[in-house]
């Protein structure tokens, strides 16, 4: 090797004057910044000309390994954890050592890791945040803060930030108050968007909005990382919220999506409302859920025979996730020619009061949905009384789809369809394995969370689980790529076509609903493709000039976790030193 041939002090020299046409190797970096900086770090991956160039010639053990070799690796020290929150810990330590390994290892294999990065572990790591906090990953910013937050924003590395997930940690998954600790969802939910949909790392912040909590283990338990104080509202949450919103726009640009993730169902609807208007955001417990499940119906369809529209729903619980679910279905049963009216009738909502009716005292959002009919907080009853061809769970009562009303509904409908969607698992309203037991195997049945597949009668059936993971990372891409200012609903129904259009027949005669999580990041990129179709049709698109390939032009644009070489490829001596170029 021509390096090997040289003496120390003759490298240094060379470094210190060469020169290439693509690119300037930062004066900045030192030797160990390559194997400290998760970005740079390619781990045992470097070549030898590498490690002597970048100064790390020593600093690591002779042998040079592949990537592949790494993750074959990280395959089998994964699978020696048992425990659910210990493999998390590992991937999180290997995401802090190593990021392209890290998205790789998630994106070559969904099936497996998903689980552990996102729904249902996510919900313990954000229980036990405290525990698994290392190093800063997003940004925290407080109630303290307020008449600074920009000032805080400019404390994030990056400039270029395309992609925000914020919570205030109101009301993580089915778990409740969680504080500053909620932002184990943001971590998630961006890390998702990058394993399986392509976005940049670079381009993604996570942010906790610390208000406080009002969930008294937390304000009591020595690891919370939180304000020991209560939760603020009112008028000062308002003005927080308006000044975070404002101060995005000021340092990012008004093209910067700001996700919305597990809010309080008090603040949830109306940040939406006050806030899609003006901004381009959405809430993925409002709208993304809304879309895969909307999506689950529209397959069903194959499977029954009925048109959406000839169909009655029943929501089990009416908080953000069965709100959207109807909002998203009233649009569906409208383009399947019903009008607003007629569409709203079709749908029914239950919560710990009872039937959803016009006498009761209702927020906005829950209005156009009341019933003129007899309260009642008898489900069975009213099961009896409506018939609903699909039951949708979103309640966190665990069990609450018992045996009786599983079995009334195989009674009358040949197909009912069950979403069972509250998560975590234990909080699910019925399982999959009970939904077809006690439906002598006539249900259609998705769940929120992941099951194992099982045997039924002689038949193998692969549960669907109704993830968001399907939707939002594909609308973020989308959404970023298209330039939008604003996001319209009609988008949302864009993507739940897009994923019921992945369903196969193979898929259905399994019982799935949904297509495998494998393809999912080829799912995203057919969303964010007709996301920007549409959006051009439409003429919501910034982007100028309108690319002719769109899908091309959305994969050039994608995160590549494969290693790169750490050295330019082509090296030369100064002009005037008379040396010959050395090609590496």
């Amino acid at each position: 090797m021509f390096f090997q041939k040289l003496k120390p002090s003759r490298i240094i020299k060379f470094l210190k004057n060469f020169h290439h046409n693509d690119a300037v190797c930062p004066s900045t970096l030192s030797g160990m910044d390559y194997l400290t900086d998760p970005r740079l770090n390619k781990g045992l991956a470097f070549t030898l000309e590498e490690r002597q160039i970048l100064g790390i010639h020593g600093l690591q053990p002779a042998r040079v390994k592949t990537q592949e070799e790494q993750i074959e690796l990280c395959k089998i020290s994964l699978s020696r954890y048992t425990d659910s929150l210990n493999k998390y810990l590992y991937l999180n330590n290997l995401h802090e050592r190593n990021e392209r390994n890290f998205y790789r290892l998630i994106s070559e294999n969904i099936e497996q890791i998903l689980p552990i990065v996102y729904t249902p572990t996510i919900g313990l790591v954000c229980q036990k945040f405290g525990l698994v906090y290392r190093r800063p990953k997003g940004l925290f910013i407080t109630i303290h803060d307020k008449g600074y937050i920009y000032q805080v924003l400019k404390n994030w590395p990056e400039n270029d930030v395309k992609l925000i997930c914020v919570t205030d940690g109101e009301r993580i998954l089915g778990l409740g108050d969680l504080g500053a600790s909620g932002m184990g969802i943001a971590i998630g939910k961006l890390s998702v968007c990058t394993a399986l949909a392509g976005v940049d790392p670079s381009i993604c912040l996570p942010i906790a909005l610390d208000v406080g909590t009002n969930n008294e283990t937390q304000l009591n338990d020595p690891i919370y990382v939180g304000l020991r104080e209560k939760r603020i509202s009112g008028s000062l949450y308002d003005e927080f919220l308006d000044e975070f919103m404002a101060a995005v726009v000021k340092k990012y640009g008004q093209y910067t999506l700001v996700q919305f993730e597990d809010f309080g169902n008090k603040n949830a609807f109306r940040l939406l409302d006050k806030y899609k208007k003006k901004y381009c955001t959405f809430n993925d417990d409002i709208q993304g859920t809304g879309a895969v499940v909307v999506s689950g119906f529209m397959t069903s369809e194959r499977v029954t025979k009925k048109s959406m529209k000839n169909c009655n729903y029943l929501f089990f619980g009416a908080g953000e996730a069965s709100i959207g679910i109807a909002n998203l279905t009233v649009r569906a049963l409208e383009k399947q020619g019903l009008n607003y009216k007629e569409a709203c009738d079709k749908i029914f909502l239950f919560d710990i009061d009872g039937l959803i009716t016009i006498n009761r005292d209702l927020d906005e959002h829950k209005k156009k949905f009341a019933k003129n009919l007899p309260k009642t907080r008898n489900l069975m009853e009213l099961i009896e009384t409506i018939k609903p061809d699909f039951l949708i769970g979103a309640s966190t009562v665990s069990g609450a789809f018992t045996p009786e009303i599983l079995q009334k509904l195989a009674r009358i409908h040949k197909r009912p369809v069950i979403f069972a969607l509250s998560n975590p698992t234990h909080l699910t309203e019925c399982t999959p394995e009970e939904a077809l037991k006690h439906t002598n195997g006539q249900a259609l049945i998705a769940t929120g969370s992941p099951f194992p597949k099982f045997s039924f009668n002689g038949a193998t059936f692969k549960p669907s689980q109704s993830n968001n993971a399907y939707i939002f990372p594909g609308m973020a891409l989308g959404i970023i790529e298209t330039q939008l200012k604003h996001i319209e609903d009609d988008l949302f129904l864009v993507a739940a076509e897009t994923l019921s259009n992945h369903v196969t027949d193979e898929d259905l005669q399994f019982g799935s609903l949904y297509p495998p999580l494998t393809k999912i990041k080829e799912i995203s990129l057919r969303i964010a493709t007709n996301i920007m179709k549409y959006s051009f049709k439409k003429g919501y698109s910034g982007l100028y000039p309108e690319p002719d390939d769109k899908e091309s032009f959305i994969r050039s644009k994608l995160y590549d976790y494969f290693y790169k070489p750490s050295l330019p490829s082509q090296w030369s001596w100064p002009q005037q030193s008379g040396k010959p170029k050395v090609l590496l």
